[in-house]
Protein backbone atom coordinates (compact mmCIF):
# COMPACT_ATOMS: atom_id res chain seq x y z
CA UNK A 1 0.00 0.00 0.00
CA UNK A 2 3.08 2.28 0.74
CA UNK A 3 4.33 1.81 -2.34
CA UNK A 4 1.47 2.48 -4.36
CA UNK A 5 0.77 5.49 -2.46
CA UNK A 6 4.33 6.51 -3.12
CA UNK A 7 4.12 6.18 -6.47
CA UNK A 8 0.70 7.77 -7.50
CA UNK A 9 1.99 11.19 -5.48
CA UNK A 10 5.37 10.89 -8.40
CA UNK A 11 2.06 12.65 -10.85
CA UNK A 12 2.46 15.85 -8.73
CA UNK A 13 6.14 16.19 -9.00
CA UNK A 14 6.68 17.64 -12.37
CA UNK A 15 4.54 20.21 -11.32
CA UNK A 16 6.67 20.96 -8.44
CA UNK A 17 7.57 24.90 -10.43
CA UNK A 18 10.87 23.12 -9.49
CA UNK A 19 13.95 23.58 -12.16
CA UNK A 20 14.43 21.22 -14.40
CA UNK A 21 18.14 21.42 -14.28
CA UNK A 22 18.13 20.52 -10.90
CA UNK A 23 16.98 16.88 -11.04
CA UNK A 24 20.30 15.41 -12.61
CA UNK A 25 21.47 16.96 -8.82
CA UNK A 26 18.00 14.92 -7.39
CA UNK A 27 19.34 11.17 -9.21
CA UNK A 28 23.11 11.38 -8.32
CA UNK A 29 22.27 12.13 -4.33
CA UNK A 30 19.49 9.34 -4.69
CA UNK A 31 22.55 6.64 -6.44
CA UNK A 32 25.07 7.80 -4.23
CA UNK A 33 22.44 7.30 -0.97
CA UNK A 34 21.46 4.04 -2.28
CA UNK A 35 25.00 2.86 -3.03
CA UNK A 36 26.45 3.87 0.81
CA UNK A 37 23.06 1.95 2.21
CA UNK A 38 23.68 -0.75 -0.17
CA UNK A 39 27.07 -1.19 0.56
CA UNK A 40 26.80 -0.45 4.62
CA UNK A 41 23.92 -2.28 5.81
CA UNK A 42 22.81 -4.73 2.84
CA UNK A 43 20.42 -5.04 -0.18
CA UNK A 44 18.04 -6.68 1.99
CA UNK A 45 18.25 -4.45 5.24
CA UNK A 46 17.78 -1.21 2.89
CA UNK A 47 14.36 0.41 1.99
CA UNK A 48 13.18 3.09 -0.29
CA UNK A 49 12.05 5.16 2.83
CA UNK A 50 15.86 4.79 4.10
CA UNK A 51 17.70 5.91 0.84
CA UNK A 52 14.93 8.90 0.45
CA UNK A 53 16.06 9.95 3.90
CA UNK A 54 19.77 9.36 3.17
CA UNK A 55 19.05 11.41 -0.39
CA UNK A 56 17.24 14.14 1.23
CA UNK A 57 14.52 13.73 -0.98
CA UNK A 58 11.08 12.59 -0.43
CA UNK A 59 9.90 8.90 -1.85
CA UNK A 60 7.82 10.19 -4.23
CA UNK A 61 10.79 11.46 -6.17
CA UNK A 62 12.94 8.34 -5.45
CA UNK A 63 10.13 6.65 -7.24
CA UNK A 64 9.62 9.20 -9.94
CA UNK A 65 12.89 7.96 -11.16
CA UNK A 66 13.14 4.59 -9.62
CA UNK A 67 10.01 2.37 -9.58
CA UNK A 68 11.65 -0.10 -7.48
CA UNK A 69 14.74 -1.06 -5.39
CA UNK A 70 16.33 -3.70 -7.94
CA UNK A 71 16.12 -0.99 -10.51
CA UNK A 72 17.78 1.44 -8.86
CA UNK A 73 20.61 -0.86 -8.12
CA UNK A 74 21.04 -1.78 -11.50
CA UNK A 75 20.64 1.54 -12.64
CA UNK A 76 23.80 2.22 -9.95
CA UNK A 77 26.05 -0.57 -11.93
CA UNK A 78 24.54 0.44 -15.38
CA UNK A 79 25.82 4.35 -14.51
CA UNK A 80 29.36 2.97 -13.54
CA UNK A 81 29.68 0.89 -16.43
CA UNK A 82 28.62 3.77 -18.92
CA UNK A 83 30.36 6.73 -17.45
CA UNK A 84 32.25 5.91 -14.46
CA UNK A 85 34.42 3.15 -16.51
CA UNK A 86 33.49 4.12 -19.47
CA UNK A 87 32.89 0.01 -20.38
CA UNK A 88 30.92 0.88 -24.15
CA UNK A 89 32.74 2.21 -27.36
CA UNK A 90 31.95 5.08 -28.53
CA UNK A 91 33.19 4.36 -32.12
CA UNK A 92 35.16 1.53 -33.72
CA UNK A 93 38.92 2.50 -33.85
CA UNK A 94 41.15 1.70 -37.00
CA UNK A 95 42.66 -1.30 -37.46
CA UNK A 96 46.35 0.05 -35.94
CA UNK A 97 44.14 1.00 -32.93
CA UNK A 98 42.96 -1.89 -32.29
CA UNK A 99 45.29 -3.90 -29.78
CA UNK A 100 45.49 -0.63 -28.10
CA UNK A 101 41.86 -0.12 -27.47
CA UNK A 102 41.21 -3.45 -26.49
CA UNK A 103 44.24 -2.79 -23.90
CA UNK A 104 42.54 0.39 -22.68
CA UNK A 105 39.26 -1.37 -22.30
CA UNK A 106 40.38 -4.35 -20.59
CA UNK A 107 42.45 -1.94 -18.04
CA UNK A 108 39.13 -0.32 -17.23
CA UNK A 109 37.13 -3.58 -16.61
CA UNK A 110 39.98 -4.48 -14.58
CA UNK A 111 39.84 -0.93 -12.44
CA UNK A 112 36.09 -1.48 -12.19
CA UNK A 113 36.17 -5.34 -10.74
CA UNK A 114 38.98 -4.24 -8.79
CA UNK A 115 37.72 -1.56 -6.71
CA UNK A 116 36.55 -1.16 -3.60
CA UNK A 117 32.92 -0.51 -4.66
CA UNK A 118 33.41 -3.49 -7.19
CA UNK A 119 34.76 -5.84 -4.73
CA UNK A 120 31.87 -4.93 -2.19
CA UNK A 121 28.90 -5.21 -4.71
CA UNK A 122 30.41 -8.40 -5.74
CA UNK A 123 30.26 -9.98 -2.19
CA UNK A 124 26.63 -8.49 -1.55
CA UNK A 125 25.20 -9.67 -4.59
CA UNK A 126 26.87 -13.46 -3.62
CA UNK A 127 25.70 -13.30 0.04
CA UNK A 128 22.11 -11.60 -1.08
CA UNK A 129 21.13 -13.05 -4.11
CA UNK A 130 19.91 -16.71 -2.94
CA UNK A 131 16.95 -14.34 -0.99
CA UNK A 132 16.24 -12.17 -3.16
CA UNK A 133 16.42 -13.20 -6.63
CA UNK A 134 16.03 -9.67 -8.32
CA UNK A 135 19.00 -8.71 -7.07
CA UNK A 136 20.92 -10.98 -9.14
CA UNK A 137 19.27 -10.20 -12.07
CA UNK A 138 19.58 -6.30 -11.15
CA UNK A 139 23.35 -6.82 -10.98
CA UNK A 140 23.55 -8.55 -14.07
CA UNK A 141 21.32 -6.31 -16.14
CA UNK A 142 23.16 -3.48 -14.91
CA UNK A 143 26.79 -4.56 -15.01
CA UNK A 144 28.06 -7.81 -16.34
CA UNK A 145 25.22 -7.44 -19.35
CA UNK A 146 26.07 -3.61 -20.36
CA UNK A 147 29.56 -4.66 -20.62
CA UNK A 148 29.38 -7.63 -22.56
CA UNK A 149 26.54 -6.52 -25.03
CA UNK A 150 29.14 -3.28 -25.69
CA UNK A 151 31.68 -6.10 -26.69
CA UNK A 152 29.55 -8.53 -28.82
CA UNK A 153 28.25 -4.91 -31.17
CA UNK A 154 32.13 -3.99 -30.94
CA UNK A 155 33.06 -7.24 -32.19
CA UNK A 156 30.63 -7.81 -34.56
CA UNK A 157 31.49 -4.15 -36.12
CA UNK A 158 34.97 -5.26 -36.30
CA UNK A 159 34.12 -8.44 -38.00
CA UNK A 160 32.35 -6.96 -40.35
CA UNK A 161 34.97 -4.61 -41.20
CA UNK A 162 37.12 -7.50 -41.58
CA UNK A 163 39.63 -6.71 -38.23
CA UNK A 164 38.66 -9.65 -36.59
CA UNK A 165 37.21 -12.99 -37.41
CA UNK A 166 34.39 -13.40 -35.13
CA UNK A 167 31.55 -15.87 -35.90
CA UNK A 168 29.74 -16.12 -32.73
CA UNK A 169 30.50 -11.87 -31.25
CA UNK A 170 28.63 -13.01 -28.03
CA UNK A 171 31.13 -16.01 -27.39
CA UNK A 172 33.53 -13.84 -28.50
CA UNK A 173 32.63 -11.43 -25.78
CA UNK A 174 32.59 -14.04 -23.16
CA UNK A 175 35.99 -15.25 -23.80
CA UNK A 176 37.28 -11.97 -23.52
CA UNK A 177 36.06 -10.67 -20.44
CA UNK A 178 36.69 -14.40 -19.10
CA UNK A 179 40.32 -14.10 -19.84
CA UNK A 180 40.54 -10.86 -18.28
CA UNK A 181 38.40 -11.69 -15.09
CA UNK A 182 40.38 -14.60 -14.58
CA UNK A 183 42.06 -16.24 -11.46
CA UNK A 184 42.95 -12.96 -10.32
CA UNK A 185 39.77 -11.12 -9.48
CA UNK A 186 38.42 -14.64 -8.40
CA UNK A 187 41.41 -14.09 -5.44
CA UNK A 188 41.05 -10.48 -4.90
CA UNK A 189 37.30 -11.43 -4.32
CA UNK A 190 37.79 -14.20 -1.84
CA UNK A 191 40.02 -12.11 0.40
CA UNK A 192 42.74 -14.64 -0.51
CA UNK A 193 45.29 -11.76 -1.80
CA UNK A 194 45.60 -8.28 -1.74
CA UNK A 195 45.40 -5.52 -3.98
CA UNK A 196 47.64 -6.92 -6.65
CA UNK A 197 50.51 -5.03 -8.44
CA UNK A 198 49.99 -3.35 -11.20
CA UNK A 199 52.62 -5.47 -13.00
CA UNK A 200 50.66 -8.18 -12.37
CA UNK A 201 47.29 -6.43 -13.53
CA UNK A 202 49.47 -5.68 -17.08
CA UNK A 203 50.13 -9.93 -17.10
CA UNK A 204 46.94 -10.58 -17.16
CA UNK A 205 45.17 -7.92 -19.42
CA UNK A 206 48.75 -8.20 -21.91
CA UNK A 207 47.54 -11.79 -21.97
CA UNK A 208 44.24 -11.63 -22.44
CA UNK A 209 44.78 -8.72 -25.63
CA UNK A 210 47.43 -11.48 -27.14
CA UNK A 211 45.13 -14.39 -26.95
CA UNK A 212 42.31 -13.41 -27.89
CA UNK A 213 43.80 -11.25 -31.18
CA UNK A 214 45.45 -14.77 -31.68
CA UNK A 215 41.59 -16.44 -32.09
CA UNK A 216 39.62 -14.22 -33.74
CA UNK A 217 42.87 -11.99 -35.21
CA UNK A 218 41.41 -11.80 -39.20
CA UNK A 219 43.91 -13.54 -41.58
CA UNK A 220 44.88 -11.32 -44.08
CA UNK A 221 46.41 -12.12 -47.43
Amino acid sequence: MAEHEARSAVDDEPASGRPASRRPDKVRAIREAAQRLFLDVGYGATSMDAIARAAGVSKATVYAHFTSKDRLFAAILDDGCRRRYALTWPEVPPPERLRPALTEWASRFFDMLLSPDGIAVHRLVLSESVRFPELGRAFYDGGPHVALSSLESFFAALHDRGDLAVADPSLAAQHFVGMIRGDLYLRRLLGLTEVPSEAEITRVIDGAVDAFLAAYGAKRP
